[in-house]
């Protein structure tokens, strides 16, 4: 889609900053809440998500960044200059609103706007070549959609804290939401690393 993409992520060694409250530990690695087989484990969301390229092509840039909360040329949020500056949410512009609206992509996303929660996020694009449409009833329109998006993946300690609460608020509020067709879906509980000597998944069969 144009934009930079994860810049807002959780890494290792990074210190909790105004933007990702917490440690990379503490959002990622499955502890006390959960069985003990899955202590040192992470949670999976994977998500197939379709994008219409045609649609989001056609859309002026300002718009895009309005809907995404960030300048498309260099990356940082809407009335900043630096890619890696805080989102500064609470930002109000001249006329009274909000400088990052209250439906873009990154606002609805972060920490702040949803009791804390954060995920380590990865994303892989897809290409799967065109889909031809015809419509049965009049105008009659005939199309070729090129069949394309985002694989998406969220790892987590709970995904009841973590995707859950992030994916409730998009989804019902997010304006990227006009662009993005959510197509499956999946929940994995990954089982701690091993050490020599043991095998895959020792902790809950042991």
């Amino acid at each position: 889609m144009g934009f930079k993409d994860g810049i807002n992520n959780v890494r290792p060694g990074q210190a909790p900053n105004e933007d990702l409250p917490k440690q990379f530990d503490e959002v990622v690695w499955a502890s006390g809440e959960g069985p003990t087989w899955m202590e040192g484990g992470s949670y999976l969301v994977p998500r197939w998500i379709g994008l219409s390229l045609e649609h989001w092509d056609r859309t002026p840039v300002d718009f895009q960044e309005e809907v995404i909360g960030r300048h498309k040329a260099s990356g940082a949020s809407i009335g900043l200059e630096a890619e890696h500056h805080s989102f500064g949410l609470e930002r109000i512009g001249p006329e009274g609103a909000p400088v990052i609206a209250e439906t873009a992509h990154v606002r609805l996303g972060a920490p702040s706007q949803n009791d804390g929660a954060q995920i380590l996020r990865r994303a892989y694009s897809y290409n799967d070549g065109a889909n031809f449409t015809a419509e049965r009833w009049p105008p009659w329109r005939q199309a070729v959609m090129l069949d394309a998006g985002l694989f998406f993946l969220a790892y987590q300690r709970d995904p009841r804290t973590g995707f859950t609460p992030i994916f409730d608020t998009m989804s019902r509020l997010d304006a990227l939401n006009q662009y993005t067709t959510h197509t499956g879906s999946a929940l994995f509980a990954c089982p701690p690393g091993v050490q020599p000597g043991q095998f895959i998944g020792q902790t809950l069969f042991g």
